[in-house]
């Protein structure tokens, strides 16, 4: 049976150790009387007590050095006369006290041994996490640095290496503010000690001197030298660049709408113009005024001017859409004003609706414009609802905005540019019904007592046009 001193063992090998103990106590007794008190064996005594105290408590190691005492001076060579309670005194404060002794050493070792072991795995288990989180990192597509309390790159990772322009050595130790000067500030800002999961816009700067955009998620935390940052990196130039892109293609687009609707609006009052100079020139002698001429002449280029239609706007920059995709983006983009407002929005969406050959961004446009409109005079009313509905006709599809507000006063002035009383220019709907028709639809206008509804009507592809697009 292998005996280590260090671990605890079973009751049935605890039974065994100390019945060798006792047994070997009898077996120094024994040769003790045998010899005689002229060869003292005393010492050997401390030997099973020794190994008993390393298995048991305080109180059994007392009570067994006691009965080793008194066993070895009734059954040794010495006899009790001869200051038998002075020796057995000496015996048994020996005895107890060599037990006690090494019992605290066992069990101290014990304890350093155990300590030692449990230091030895949580260091494994810290540096096991540390890999794991190191390796994590390191395999993260978003760019992580650590910015310690100088101000300079404590750890960055694969993805952060390149972002900032390092092909083979790695930024860490160079000073952040040399490649992204908001994380500097942040660090220097009395703030800091605030930033928990902050999302930031920053300029950035890579090692060629080559500028980039980014968006930056960034964390403080305490440190023993003082307070660091972490920062998750996303570069965001192309996303920024084809967002201005796209901001601008339809901005354009929007102005030729406008554009061409104002030409139209332009060219019936040029053309009511024409008649009534047609029908002034009827008038003895007024061919002669100077005026007159100059006003034909005046008429004769605003026809000109407004020569361009809502036609021109090209076919190309049309697709074919998933309107209830749309909707949902509205969906994504309205809720929360509307929650804020506590106005109630309702959604009936059909499924499976065909797709319709219209701009995304135009269209969601418009979408939005309804629901903004519908919004702002619903703010306030008691039990205001918004319900937009979505479904399938025969060859088009269907959207309605409907709500409870207190409907529109002068209907038939509705889809004029420039209205009195309107918000803004007032431009809103009538720019709405110019993209609806630039896309082959129709915005109408009803109301009943209790609803204002609005429904865009657009065409549906067919299925060789689906195909063809």
């Amino acid at each position: 049976m292998a005996i280590d001193l260090t671990d605890p063992v079973s009751p049935r090998n605890r039974a065994i150790i100390l019945g060798s103990c006792a047994l070997g106590v009898a077996a120094l007794t024994l040769c003790e009387r045998y010899l005689g008190p002229h060869i003292p064996l005393g010492g050997f005594f401390f030997l099973p007590l020794f190994l008993a105290a390393a298995y048991v408590s305080r109180w059994p190691i007392f009570v067994f050095a006691i009965v080793v005492a008194l066993i070895r001076e009734m059954f040794g060579p010495y006899p009790w006369a001869n200051d038998g309670p002075t020796r057995l005194a000496l015996t048994m404060v020996a005895f107890t006290g060599g037990g006690l002794f090494a019992g605290e050493l066992v069990r101290n070792r014990r304890i350093a041994l155990a300590l030692l072991r449990k230091t030895q795995e949580e260091s494994t288990l810290r540096l096991d996490a540390e890999q794991e989180a190191r390796a994590l990192v390191e395999s993260s597509p978003a760019a992580v640095l650590t910015i310690d309390p100088a101000g300079k790159i404590a750890m960055a990772n694969h993805a952060a290496r390149s972002l900032l322009g390092f092909s083979v050595d790695s930024p860490e130790g160079h000073v952040v503010e040399n490649y992204i000067p908001l994380l500097a500030r942040l660090l220097k800002s009395k703030q800091v000690v605030r930033l928990t999961r902050t999302m930031v816009e920053a300029n950035g700067r890579r090692r060629s001197g080559e500028s980039f955009y980014s968006q930056v998620w960034v964390s403080a935390y305490d440190s023993a030298s003082g307070p660091r940052l972490a920062a998750i990196l996303l570069d965001v130039t192309e996303q920024l660049r084809d967002r201005e892109e796209s901001g601008l293609r339809q901005l354009l687009s929007n102005s030729k709408i406008i554009a061409g609707a104002v030409s139209h609006e332009l060219r019936n009052l040029a053309a009511a113009a024409s008649v009534l100079h047609h029908n002034l020139n009827n008038y003895p002698g007024i061919r002669q005024s100077k005026d007159f001429e100059a006003l034909g002449r005046v008429i004769e280029s605003v026809l000109k001017l407004s020569a361009a239609d809502l036609s021109d706007t090209s076919e190309d920059i049309l697709e074919g859409l998933d309107v209830a995709a749309i909707l949902q983006e509205l969906r994504v983009i309205i809720s929360p004003r509307f929650n804020e407002s506590e106005t109630g929005l309702e959604w009936e969406i059909a499924e499976a609706l065909p797709n319709v050959r219209a701009n995304h961004s135009g269209l969601l446009q418009v979408f939005l414009n309804l629901a903004q409109n519908s919004g702002s005079v619903l703010r306030g009313r008691p039990e205001a609802r918004l319900r937009i509905a979505a479904y399938a006709l025969a060859e088009s599809v269907v959207i309605r905005f409907s709500d409870n507000g207190p409907g529109i006063s002068s209907a038939e002035r509705l889809f004029q540019p420039f209205q009195p009383g309107a918000s803004s220019t007032g431009l809103g709907l009538f720019v709405s019904r110019a993209i609806i028709r630039t896309f082959g639809g129709e915005l109408h206008h009803t109301q009943r007592p209790g609803e204002c509804c609005f429904t865009i009507e657009l065409p549906a592809l067919t299925a060789r046009e689906g195909r063809g697009a």
